[in-house]
């Protein structure tokens, strides 16, 4: 499921922006679909436990192991931009910081591709682990 390097197209992309969508996409969830998501949560809360635990036990594909190998850099880049605890920071600054790290996504997905062999064996580490607590 790669993208072709010719997706990009500027008349797609002008068309895509000009589209207005409606404002009930952007609305938050009423009170009353919070309480009845939480209560689907709880009653779905043990087959949801069942599930996460047996998603554990399969190997990650590549596309995932991709996205755990982007978070790992963006967190090394977050570290080294602000040296502190990332949760005492006000949102305004953590955007800040983001949009920073974001600036520079050609040198975070040069540094990705670089780090993806180690989370790769990370990820056979993980399952070879696994399986020799089965035994």
């Amino acid at each position: 499921m790669y993208i072709d390097k010719n997706w990009y197209n500027p008349k797609e992309l002008k068309e895509f922006l000009e589209i207005k969508e409606p404002e009930t996409l952007f609305e938050e969830a009423s009170i009353q679909t919070r309480i009845k998501l939480a209560r689907a949560a709880r009653r779905t809360a043990r087959r949801r436990t069942f599930l996460r635990k047996l998603r554990q036990k399969k190997r990650k594909q590549n596309p995932a192991l991709k996205k755990r190998a982007y978070s790992e850099v963006k967190a090394a880049f977050r570290r080294k931009l602000y040296k502190g605890k990332w949760s005492d920071l006000s949102y305004a600054a953590r955007k800040r910081i983001d949009a920073a790290i974001q600036k520079r996504k050609p040198v975070l997905d040069r540094v990705v591709s670089r780090i993806m062999p180690s989370v790769v064996q990370g990820e056979t580490k993980r399952i070879q682990k696994l399986n020799q607590k089965k035994k």
